[in-house]
C-alpha cells in the first residue's frame, strides 16, 4: 500500500501530486521551510567546518552526511529566526517537528547505525555552541530503521494535522476537497488497525506512543460521532484483528445498496467481482451465438418452424426465424461490447 501521509520526492520537497491540500498545515508548511533553509545556499558557518572531522569522508553517504551536517549546523546557529518562521496554533511543536524531519533527511542518505550515530554526535556537540536564546531544542536521535519511521511519521503528522482537517471539515469547503480529508482519515483508521496488534509496548515497537496516542484521541465517542457525520462514514467490522469498545472502530461509507450486502465492505471487492462477471460472462454469450447460428440445434428450430407452416401452427406477428437472427445479433452485440468494457477495465 501506498502510506497514507505526503510523499516526498528525491530532493526532499512535498510531491505536489499527492495530498496537495494538506501541504497548507502548519507542520507540512514547516517542513517546506525547513527544506528551504536546507537548499538556500546560505554561507556556513564556520563553527560548522567541525563536521568534516567527526564524520569520515570516506564514502559517498558519508560526504553526504558531511554536507548535511554542515547545512543543519547553520540551521542550529540561526535556531530563532528558524523556528520562528512556523506559524500556526501548533508551532510549540515545531522542534518536534524538525527532529523528526532531520531524521528523515539523514535516513535518505543511509540507513547504517554506525553513520546515523555519528552524524548526531556531530551535531549535539555542534548544538552546545547555538546562539539561540529563546529557542531551546535538543537534536534528538530516534536510533529508528526506516520502517519504523515511516510509520512513526504516518501516525505523527496525521495527529498534528487532524484538528487542522477537522477546521476544514467545517469550513464551506467544495465537496471535492471534503471528501479528500475524509478519505485521509479513512486511510489513517486502516494503518492503525494494520499495525496495532504487532505493536504493544515501547519496548518491542518504536512508534508505539503514536498508536497509544491515536487510540485515546479516536476511540473517543464524540470525537467519532463528528466523523460520521461529517464525512457519512460508520462503524464496520475490521478485517485486521478485533474491534474492541474502547478500541478505534474500523470505518467505512454509509452504504446499504445490494451489492454490499452481497458481497462485503470493501468497494475494491466488488469491482473484482463485476469485472470476474463480465469476464465469465464473455464466453458464454459466444456459446449462445454459436448455439444458435451454427448447430444443429439452430436448424431443428428451422424445421419445427416448417412444419408448423405446414400444419398451419402460424405464430402470431412473429416469425420464428427473424427472432432467432435478432436475438443472434442481440447476443453477438452484447458479447463485442463486453469484451470492450472488459478490456478497458483492465
Amino acid at each position: 500500500m501506498s502510506y497514507p501521509t505526503i510523499e516526498y520526492s528525491k530532493d526532499g520537497g512535498p510531491n505536489s501530486r499527492d495530498y496537495p491540500l494538506l501541504k497548507k498545515f502548519t507542520l507540512y508548511e514547516f517542513y517546506e521551510v525547513l527544506n528551504n533553509e536546507l537548499n538556500s545556499g546560505k554561507k556556513l558557518d564556520e563553527r560548522c567546518g567541525t563536521c568534516s572531522t567527526l564524520i569520515a569522508d570516506r564514502t559517498e553517504f558519508g560526504r553526504e552526511l558531511i554536507n548535511l551536517c554542515k547545512k543543519i549546523c547553520t540551521i542550529i546557529q540561526n535556531m530563532d529566526d528558524v523556528l520562528d518562521q512556523c506559524n500556526g496554533s501548533t508551532c510549540n511543536k515545531s522542534c518536534d517537528y524538525m527532529n523528526l524531519w532531520l531524521y528523515d533527511q539523514a535516513m535518505r542518505i543511509t540507513n547504517e547505525n554506525f553513520f546515523i550515530n555519528i552524524f548526531y554526535q556531530a551535531l549535539n556537540l555542534l548544538g552546545g555552541s547555538s546562539k539561540s536564546r529563546k529557542n531551546q531544542c535538543s537534536i534528538k536521535n530516534f536510533q529508528l530503521n526506516q520502517e519504523e519511521l515511516n510509520k512513526k511519521q504516518i501516525l505523527y503528522e496525521f495527529l498534528h494535522i487532524y484538528d487542522g482537517i477537522k477546521n476544514k471539515l467545517q469550513s464551506q469547503e467544495d465537496d471535492s476537497k471534503i471528501k479528500l480529508y475524509c478519505k485521509h482519515i479513512l486511510e489513517n483508521f486502516g494503518f492503525y488497525h494494520e499495525n496495532k496488534e504487532s505493536c504493544t509496548s515501547t519496548e518491542l515497537c518504536k512508534y508505539y506512543d503514536e498508536l497509544t496516542d491515536f487510540k485515546s484521541k479516536f476511540s473517543n465517542p464524540a470525537e467519532l460521532t463528528y466523523i460520521y457525520q461529517k464525512c457519512k462514514y460508520e462503524e464496520t467490522t475490521c478485517k485486521n484483528g478485533s474491534n474492541a469498545e474502547d478500541d478505534v472502530p474500523c470505518l467505512r461509507e454509509e452504504e446499504n445498496s445490494f451489492l454490499y450486502l452481497i458481497f462485503g465492505n470493501d468497494p475494491e471487492d466488488i469491482i473484482k467481482v463485476l469485472l470476474n462477471v463480465t469476464i465469465i460472462s464473455v464466453p458464454i454469450l459466444a456459446f449462445f451465438v454459436i448455439l444458435f447460428k451454427f448447430t444443429p440445434f439452430g436448424k431443428n428450430l428451422n424445421k419445427l418452424k416448417k412444419e408448423r407452416k405446414k400444419s398451419g401452427h402460424k405464430k402470431k406477428e412473429e416469425n420464428i426465424q427473424d427472432y432467432m437472427n435478432n436475438y443472434a445479433a442481440y447476443l453477438d452485440s452484447e458479447m463485442k461490447n463486453r469484451v470492450h468494457l472488459g478490456y478497458h477495465a483492465t
